[in-house]
């Protein structure tokens, strides 16, 4: 019996198409400055969730901001962070920080 290899189709890394609601599991959004410099924001479990959070990061940083007090990097793009098919991690999403300023 000849022996074939099934290819298994690929999304990006992932198994399925992501959709705004797909489980992620643990997805890490990270906050990243034009510099390319970053910071850990949260634990998401969805792309829906994380720009919830990525809006309420952006609000927070601006109050600080405001305030006088250090806000920390200026967010110019967050990324969602999820496992892939292959166990590693790779970028799900990316929110630009224009998107989240309506």
């Amino acid at each position: 019996m000849a022996r074939t290899e099934k290819q298994t189709k690929s999304y990006n890394g992932f198994a399925i198409p992501l959709q705004p609601d797909t489980e992620l599991g643990l997805a890490i959004l990270i906050a990243e400055d034009e510099e390319g410099h970053h910071e850990p924001v949260a634990v998401a479990s969805t792309i829906n969730e994380a720009r919830e959070l990525a809006e309420s990061d952006l609000r927070s940083r601006m109050r600080r901001l405001e305030r006088g007090d250090d806000p920390g990097i200026c967010p110019h793009t967050y990324k969602v962070w999820a496992r892939g098919i292959d166990g590693d991690y790779r970028i799900a999403y990316e929110i630009m920080d224009t998107l989240l300023t309506s």
